[in-house]
């Protein structure tokens, strides 16, 4: 059995993963699933064109394997060896954000937990201090945590050292780990140096080593127990509904109701508290779920206290709707007609493709519009219907902002979008990349309407609307179909079930990583996956429009009455 560091992390997460799996079916030097393999090959031969001198002897692509058991074997690879320096280089396809913003703190000071050396590597501080003076400690066990991000990223580095030392005992390598500068602005002409962050993780693999050791017997210890008995349910190890989630998840939740389970209450992670005679009892939402409280009835409702869970509860319990009539009336009123329901779909590439882009930049390269002239009509393939798709690796921006202009900016009315961050910040960069448009994209900026404050709240705006601080917290719309969530296929399935279910593309990713793969398809293919995308954007903005009917027409009712 070959054991990479992302195997392992897999099989000491619980002693059941190792019964379920199948290890030849482990796509062991693959870790990564990436929208775009060739673009990892192109960061990963970029970084040996514009970092290393043309004189240094350099081994590519070094592959290790230690035969650590009679069954295991581990192995790995390094994508740089140059020997006469005894260094090591492994590009991860991260950016290095996360790692040089952490700082701790010393007194009232804060300081970075990583600093650059002579050379221009980010090497981790190594501090003396107790806890009383600083959370320098707590900063490290972050790094040390192999269920957190970053410190799962670290253990990868532990496991590769763990593993060279082991091939070559006697060396003194040092490993660096290569990651994506997060500030670097590409030119649109060239890729230069500053692409690239160099970070040393050497001091905690003193700490690590021991671990990793520990970890592969753990291993061995599950595969040879083969125990298929459910076990405990643990959040950081599931990880259910993250990047990292445990292949297993739904065989292992499968008693847990797929809508409206405890872990769909709102802010289910901070547990429900109990009132008893010693005190509040904070009970955890898979302590509960393991106990056997798995529907959204089941807990107490003595337990929740929280008025938002109090209303999810009633709603489920009768099939209520719950509708802030008063509130959602009075935003309703505010749109100016037509109105401009708008959707972008864009793709994160690891590296930047055009000017002003950075890595992993939301690169817009689909957009879809329908225009509502009059209150309640629409047709959602008639005349009012607009939309636009780029091809890969040709940057369509330019085309994407003048059609904008010239379709949105022939009114001045509402811009429907949902969850309007989103749409909001791709305009802000293409103002960046676009300064001769700066004012007719800041007019769209400008009369942007998020839908999700009509449905959800918004606490600001509700207040600048004359409610009350109290009034304006509370949730405007509650469906027991939205089983906890705001998002818009929850909300479009209260008011048409069907809307996305005869649809090839289901979300948003599938989207950017079907457009991703287009440069790879036969032409047949191709127009197909376009026309998938063509009609999932397109479902987007009418499911806007939908749910403003639906939502008026509640409105309606209740005004009848």
């Amino acid at each position: 059995m070959k054991v990479t560091a992302n195997v392992l992390l897999n099989y000491i997460r619980c002693r059941r993963y190792a019964s379920l799996n199948d290890p030849d079916l482990d796509y062991t030097l693959s870790e990564y699933k990436l929208n775009s393999h060739d673009y990892y090959k192109d960061y990963i031969d970029m970084f040996y064109d514009i970092y290393f001198d043309d004189t240094l002897d350099i081994e590519r692509n070094l592959k290790l394997s230690y035969d650590f058991h009679s069954d295991i074997q581990l192995q790995d690879k390094f994508h740089y060896y140059i020997e006469d320096r005894n260094e090591l280089y492994y590009l991860m396809p991260t950016t290095s954000k996360d790692f040089l913003k952490l700082k701790y703190r010393v007194g009232k000071k804060k300081l970075q937990m990583f600093n650059k050396n002579k050379q221009g590597i980010y090497e981790l501080k190594q501090e003396n201090l107790t806890i009383i003076e600083s959370n320098y400690l707590d900063k490290i066990k972050k790094l040390l945590t192999r269920t957190d991000d970053l410190g799962r990223t670290v253990y990868n580095y532990a496991f590769k050292m763990f593993l060279y030392n082991k091939v070559n005992p006697e060396s003194n390598t040092k490993l660096y780990f290569v990651v994506l500068n997060s500030d670097y602005v590409y030119n649109g002409v060239n890729y230069t140096k500053d692409l690239y962050k160099v970070l040393d993780f050497s001091h905690l693999y003193k700490i690590y080593s021991e671990i990793i050791e520990a970890d592969i017997y753990r291993m061995i210890n599950h595969i040879e127990l083969d125990d298929f008995t459910s076990c405990p349910l643990v959040k950081k190890e599931c990880r259910k509904g993250d990047s990292f989630e445990c292949k297993f998840v739904d065989f292992c939740f499968s008693h847990i109701p797929k809508y409206n389970s405890i872990l769909n209450y709102f802010s289910s992670f901070r547990g429900f508290d109990e009132m008893t005679e010693a005190g509040i009892v904070n009970h955890d939402a898979y302590d509960l779920l393991n106990e056997g409280y798995v529907d959204i009835l089941d807990l107490p409702i003595s337990w929740l206290k929280d008025e938002h869970h109090l209303m999810q509860r009633y709603c489920a319990e009768n099939e209520h709707v719950h509708l802030h009539k008063p509130k959602i009336k009075k935003i309703l009123d505010t749109l100016k007609y037509p109105l401009i329901y708008l959707d972008f779909e864009a793709s994160p590439c690891l590296l930047p493709r055009y000017k002003a882009e950075k890595p992993y930049s939301q690169s817009v390269f689909q957009y879809s519009i329908h225009i509502e002239l009059e209150p309640g009509v629409l047709e959602k393939d008639g005349a009012r219907h607009f939309e636009f798709i780029g091809k890969p690796n040709i940057d369509c921006r330019r085309e994407i902002v003048e059609n904008l202009i010239r379709i949105c900016n022939e009114y001045n009315s509402s811009i429907i979008v949902y969850n309007k961050t989103f749409e909001m910040m791709r305009f802000r960069e293409l103002q960046n990349v676009f300064p001769e448009y700066k004012e007719d994209i800041q007019k769209m900026i400008d009369r942007l309407f998020d839908l999700m404050d009509v449905v959800k709240t918004n606490k600001k705006l509700y207040i600048e609307l004359g409610f009350s601080e109290e009034d304006a917290g509370r949730y405007n719309f509650y469906h027991h179909k939205l089983s906890g969530s705001y998002s818009l296929k929850k909300v479009i399935s209260v008011f048409n079930e069907s809307a996305y279910k005869n649809l090839n593309i289901q979300n948003g990713v599938q989207a950017y990583e079907s457009f991703m793969g287009l440069e790879n398809l036969e032409p047949t293919e191709y127009d197909n996956v376009i026309q998938d995308l063509l009609e999932y954007c397109k479902q987007d903005t009418y499911s806007m429009f939908e749910i403003i009917v639906g939502i008026k027409k509640l409105i309606a009712e209740w005004l009848q009455n």
